[in-house]
């Protein structure tokens, strides 16, 4: 999942609450773009803090001591951009998350799909069947 903090709107206990959620639902990374007006590096930290399994990364670029304080904190947790992934628009319901997922194909890395509140209950509850339009997230 891409957080885009900017495009979130959120503060910084919100992010935190969201990252958290994505990561109990099982999210494999959490990754902010560096072009960001915050350092991402420091935002991921903070997530490192909140998160257990979530690999962490920061798209487009990353220098050394970067990639080397985000490794320690998050006990070795770092992604580093590879060949292969693919993004997708967020989903607007479980059908389309389906289908996208099948047109990724199986030949890809990994899908980056931006942060939405409908991925915590897709990543939760992949089988099943209908849409869930009465699950929202409590933010705060």
């Amino acid at each position: 999942m891409v957080l885009s903090v900017a495009a979130m709107g959120l503060d910084a206990g919100e992010l935190l609450a969201e990252a958290a959620a994505l990561d109990a639902a099982g999210a494999d990374s959490l990754w902010i773009e560096s072009g960001e007006s915050l350092d991402a590096w420091m935002v991921l930290g903070a997530v490192a803090a909140v998160t257990r399994s979530a690999r962490l990364g920061v798209l487009g670029g990353g220098d050394g001591r970067g990639v080397s304080t985000l490794d320690w904190l998050s006990r070795g947790r770092v992604a580093l951009e590879e060949a292969g992934w693919v993004r997708l628009d967020p989903p607007v319901d479980r059908a389309a998350w389906k289908r996208q997922l099948a047109e990724a194909g199986e030949g890809v890395a990994g899908v980056l799909v931006a942060w939405d509140p409908k991925l915590v209950d897709l990543l939760r509850n992949p089988d099943q069947e209908e849409d869930r339009q009465d699950v929202h997230l409590a933010q705060g």
